[in-house]
């Protein structure tokens, strides 16, 4: 089977809008000091890193600026500014307050005892995909189960999950032809987050809203008001849902518009759904841009020089997951890639704080589909699957199957 594996030949650019487009406006002409230039969607102009090495060296930099730059009118691929409190927008030393506060529930041996859950609820899932007329597998369950495990992991009723799901769907989509509309499901779901921590009787005394107040009640953690804890839970709540159901679907889409690559996973899931996970983790951003823009509080040292304090720096993670002097042949679907630490997570103070609860979903529910469905097909041709093409999620809208 590793033969089949050394076999298959599949580029990124033969499967219809699996690749991304470049998230901004436009490259600007060279300037003397050899730095890259671009226009981001905001108007800035930004110095544009794509080096493996250079986006990790600014990943890496505790004193760029991510709040600096969620600011009205601060450069931004999104239409709108998120909250400031939401952990991927805050600075030190109130990011680092904020990390060692909800860490542990983070880390992969705390996560573990979740998997079961997991497996729970992505059977009962595929039972609703098989009863459908017309099975989807985004519909019912790339978009179900990540909600479900959300609320759950919060220790909340699922009942609310289709309705999350949406209006996450709805802020990430970032449709700048409808302010209104984001704004709208971004108040929804923000005053929801607030009213669970305003309110104990909807959540249960184990899940992570219970053990995140009463933490938050800890002398240590006395600069955890409830503004930070809101964000905090905002940022679960957007990040452990339609993140997830993202990286699923665009997962197994890439493996159902090229059968050969669907078939060889199937014949071994245990061994090439992680494997296939982690190659197109490396290759697709969540949505276009991938990253956020940072402005330096101090001088950056790259490999084309020194970037002076104020610049305004995009480490386009894309770009670095792509550098083919860390990835051979960086295109390639390629499942006997040796491992090498892709970006797509993050890296430093800002690694994604769910990249565990991620890997375990993500490897958790392929699995099932791919043992369950081995000879599942797409319905239609690869090039008539629906999209949706937003800024902060860039994903097929719907996967239509026939299960065989």
């Amino acid at each position: 089977m590793t033969l089949a594996a050394e076999s298959l030949r599949i580029s990124i650019a033969d499967i219809p809008n699996l690749d991304t487009p470049e998230p901004f406006v436009r490259r600007l002409p060279a300037e003397p000091d050899g730095f890259e230039r671009i226009e981001l969607p905001s108007g800035h102009t930004a110095v544009c890193l794509t080096s493996y090495a250079d986006v990790r060296t600014v990943l890496f930099d505790s004193t760029a600026s991510r709040e600096l730059c969620n600011v009205d009118g601060g450069p931004s691929f999104m239409p709108t500014t998120w909250a400031p409190e939401v952990l991927i927008n805050l600075d030190n030393p109130v990011h680092g307050l904020v990390r060692r506060f909800v860490a542990h529930e983070f880390s992969a041996h705390s996560l573990a005892g979740l998997a079961p859950t997991v497996e729970k609820l992505t059977i009962a899932a595929c039972e609703q995909l098989e009863r459908a007329a017309e099975p989807d597998l985004v519909r019912w369950v790339f978009r179900v189960v990540p909600a479900q495990t959300t609320l759950t992991l919060l220790g909340l009723p699922t009942d609310r999950a289709a309705w999350m799901n949406e209006q996450g769907r709805i802020v990430q989509y970032a449709d700048r032809d409808d302010i209104p509309g984001i704004e709208a499901a971004w108040l929804q779901l923000w005053d929801w987050v607030g009213s669970l921590i305003s309110d104990s009787s909807e959540h249960d005394d184990t899940g992570l809203l219970a053990v995140y107040k009463r933490r938050a009640a800890q002398p240590e953690y006395a600069d955890i008001d409830d503004s930070l804890l809101q964000g905090t839970v905002m940022g679960i709540v957007l990040g452990g849902d339609n993140n997830i159901a993202t990286m699923l679907t665009k997962t197994a889409y890439a493996a159902l518009a090229h059968p050969p690559l669907y078939r060889l996973v199937a014949s071994d899931p245990q061994s090439y759904v992680p494997k296939l996970v982690e190659e197109i983790l490396r290759l697709m951003p969540l949505g276009t841009p991938g990253t956020f823009p940072r402005l330096l509080l101090n001088p950056l040292e790259t490999s084309k020089g020194t970037l002076p304090v104020g610049t305004i720096v995009y480490p386009w993670v894309n770009a670095a997951n792509r550098d083919p002097s860390v990835f051979h042949e960086p295109l390639m679907i390629d499942l006997n890639r040796p491992p090498r630490k892709h970006l797509q997570y993050g890296y430093g103070m800002h690694r994604c704080m769910g990249s565990a609860l991620a890997q375990m979903e993500l490897i958790t529910v392929l699995t099932l589909v791919f043992t369950r469905y081995p000879d599942a097909a797409l319905a239609i041709e690869p090039s008539r699957v629906p999209w949706d093409f937003g800024v902060g999620l860039r994903r097929p809208s719907a996967l239509p199957v026939v299960l065989h």
